[in-house]
């Protein structure tokens, strides 16, 4: 926004030479004398005293030099101000066991544009009762949630785009006799209360607690709500009770431990969008599921 001419000046006031200038601004010397020259042609002004030294801004050229230092700045906010305007803004539903930056951190770190979209996030919370309410608001508060939403509720009120997947794991309290074990295999389990989601809204959880109830009917299975907040978690630290848990929610209450199980389940994470998904929205799924299957 500002000429090449002004950009010269400060260079070569700063650098204290032609040739210096000359480095930063990828030309030869020369160039960088002519365009001086043409300055102060054009200004009628001189603006730099020549010695065998180098170049020393005259008092008329400290003027314009401190003049031109603003006028840079301002200009280069004002791009950035632009660009900030142009950016497509995608907003991200957040809570406390879901957080926004999950996805906001994945596209910075593998989208070759990282700065082509601005995101906003958008608070919700966890409550259990109120959940498939928020799923609802998709496409109106916010674009997307990202976590582990593999819920049928909340697939008959919203489309999934799966990023990955995240392990099931079991949290203890700290003072359980298993909170110092490295891995957990199932006969650890025998004999204690394991907190799970109830039946019938999660296929991949409704086998694994089939599984438990033929090879290992010695675990009880309580049920918690279709959806975790953190008084499931708070339920389990008072009760002394085992959770069924995902490794993402590793720290998540500072009074349980989450530790492996020697087992192969899983569940999808991904994100939770509106089947009436706005245009930019669609299109930065579209340009985040290309990354995403180029850099499995």
């Amino acid at each position: 926004m500002y000429s090449q001419q002004l950009k010269a000046l400060v260079l070569v006031a700063e650098r204290g030479s032609l040739s210096k200038a000359a480095e930063e601004l990828y030309v030869t010397p020369a160039s960088v004398m002519k365009q001086i020259n043409a300055l102060e042609d054009r200004l009628e002004v001189t603006l730099f005293t020549r010695t065998n030294q180098g170049m020393a801004l005259t008092e008329a050229g400290r003027y314009l030099y401190d003049a031109a230092q603003k006028l840079m700045a301002e200009s280069e906010a004002a791009v950035q101000k632009a660009r900030a305007i142009q950016q497509q803004t995608i907003r991200v539903g957040s809570s406390f066991l879901n957080p926004g930056n999950v996805l906001i951190d994945l596209w910075n770190r593998i989208s070759p544009a990282p700065t082509e979209y601005r995101f906003k996030i958008v608070p919700y919370d966890d409550d259990h009762l109120k959940i498939l309410s928020v799923v609802s608001s998709l496409g109106k508060t916010m674009d997307f949630m990202v976590g582990s939403f593999n819920s049928a509720q909340m697939l008959r009120l919203s489309h999934f785009c799966q990023l990955g997947e995240y392990r099931l794991c079991i949290a203890v309290p700290r003072n359980h006799r298993l909170a110092g074990n490295k891995m957990l295999s199932l006969n650890d389990l025998h004999g204690e209360r394991l907190v799970a989601v109830k039946s019938g809204d999660t296929l991949q959880l409704d086998r694994l607690r089939e599984l438990l109830k033929l090879t290992h009917p010695q675990i009880i299975l309580e049920d918690a709500d279709y959806f975790y907040d953190m008084e499931t978690f708070n339920r389990c630290e008072v009760t002394g009770s085992l959770l069924l848990t995902l490794d993402a929610w590793a720290g998540i209450h500072p009074a349980l431990v989450t530790l492996p199980v020697d087992w192969d389940f899983t569940v999808p994470y991904g994100l939770l969008y509106s089947p009436d998904i706005s245009s930019p929205a669609r299109e930065f799924l579209s340009k985040l599921r290309t990354v995403v299957e180029q850099n499995p």
